[in-house]
């Protein structure tokens, strides 16, 4: 699996996985989102996570869940002082 879409059902965002690979050639996984700020421009969220074991940036998008796709919007927006599912 090289793509996954998770929607929030509660503000419908979507959070995307994207399976690459770095300049390197290391495996990674894009996580990103677009959100609406409260003066409604979009903002984009992003991690990039790098993985050192082939094969596990597979696994990795094959068991994120909505779980941790909440847990990434969270994180994401309280490090930008913005509240979370507001």
């Amino acid at each position: 699996m090289n793509f996954k879409i998770i929607r929030i059902p509660e503000t419908g965002i979507q959070v995307c996985l994207h399976r690459d690979r770095s300049e390197e050639g290391e495996e990674i996984v894009r996580i990103t989102s677009f959100i609406t700020n409260a003066q409604h421009a979009e903002i984009m969220l992003e991690q990039v996570v790098t993985f050192t074991k082939p094969g596990s940036s597979i696994r990795f998008v094959a068991d994120y869940s909505l779980v941790s796709a909440k847990s990434f919007l969270e994180e994401s927006m309280n490090e930008m002082g913005m509240l979370a599912f507001a």
